[in-house]
């Protein structure tokens, strides 16, 4: 397991598939009933496959993986996070076969660790790439074609339990994220799915907690259960922070004005020291979608609006302090006395001085 944690997550999947492969002692041969008809796969005894249009979750989180070859030939393992059992399928795949129409009741994240994974969601075909997470809405009825090339997939079922503690998840989300929190949970109808993409070239820190993720739902180690849902809440934190999400018009409006408020509270409690760079560093968006962002909703400039809440907070406490007005610039940020008195004169007409009095 040691070198395991140095390995990429690619690494680690094949070297668990192989490790379940070579642990079966004898294979099954049968029509799995998610697969398409003629199909046999060889299943391990420990095989448990889905029945029913609707899937529900029976454990706080379950995962599949399966390595698909550009021969069709597929590897596919699934475990769940309270159970020791393995459940492993190998089989020939019928060339752009669609696995069965199905929906969830709970929620699933799909990951495409390499190649593309090509779903077939209410009617319409989607591709994903490399890189890309899916997040499929509960009552999204929805395909997986079985494609002929390279791929690797990871699809995580979280219950929904583990996104409604608030203990656990909702506190530390900022406005926008809780917002999609509950586009995901609280199974809204017209949800068919959020495909979410890097802004930056690499996942690696996505994939590295997905890498410990399946290490610890493999080995269950003392406390792995509690370090799961640990290691999920800081998926959730990536994947809204580090992550270009596709939505409707409606709900990137709704998604910037939440961004704007989250932004208005950092600054709220940061005036005095706050810079640009900052911003990009707690939201993950560039310098000018800041600007953009607060002068749509401001009609001011970063600077202009920075400027506006350091000399209103100074205002305040010239009037509700006892303070020098020297010690009142230095503690909203301005290093300056001459530029503060210069602004300040500029904002309100009349110096910090005849202001107070």
């Amino acid at each position: 397991m040691f070198v395991e944690l140095n390995a990429n997550l690619s690494e680690i999947i094949v070297n668990w598939l192989d490790e379940v492969e070579s642990g079966v002692k004898l294979f099954e041969e049968r029509q799995l009933e998610n697969m398409p008809n003629g199909t046999i796969a060889e299943t391990s005894g420990h095989w448990r496959h889905h029945k029913g249009a609707v899937r529900e979750q029976d454990d706080l989180m379950h995962i599949d993986i399966y390595e698909m070859s550009n021969t069709g030939y597929m590897r596919y393992i699934t475990k769940s996070l309270m159970g020791r059992d393995v459940s492993f399928f190998r089989q020939q795949c019928p060339k752009d076969g669609l696995t069965e129409a199905h929906r969830h009741g709970y929620v699933e994240i799909a990951y495409v660790v390499k190649g593309t994974l090509r779903q077939n969601i209410i009617g319409i075909d989607e591709e994903f790439h490399a890189g890309e997470v899916c997040v499929i809405g509960q009552n999204s009825v929805h395909q997986d074609y079985l494609t002929y090339s390279d791929a690797v997939v990871i699809f995580m079922g979280i219950a929904n339990e583990l996104f409604e503690r608030r203990d656990m998840f909702g506190q530390r989300f900022n406005k926008s994220q809780d917002f999609f929190r509950k586009i995901v949970i609280q199974k809204k109808k017209n949800l068919k799915f959020l495909r979410f993409s890097p802004r930056q070239e690499n996942a690696e820190e996505f994939e590295s907690i997905l890498s410990e993720i399946i290490l610890e739902n493999r080995y269950m180690r003392t406390g792995y259960v509690h370090i799961v849902t640990g290691l999920l809440e800081r998926l959730n934190d990536v994947l809204f922070s580090q992550y270009q999400i596709s939505m409707s018009q409606k709900e990137q409006s709704q998604v910037r004005k939440l961004l704007f408020d989250d932004v208005v509270d950092y600054i709220e409690a940061n005036y005095a020291t706050v810079s640009l760079d900052d911003l990009c560093d707690q939201f993950s968006y560039n310098t000018y979608y800041f600007n953009r962002l607060i002068k749509e909703n401001t009609g001011l400039t970063y600077s202009e609006y920075l400027c506006k809440v350091r000399l209103d907070k100074a205002a305040y406490y010239l009037k509700t302090t006892d303070d020098p007005i020297e010690n009142i610039a230095l503690r909203v940020g301005y290093t300056n006395q001459g530029f503060f008195y210069q602004k300040f004169q500029e904002r309100f007409g009349v110096s910090p001085k005849k202001y107070r009095s």
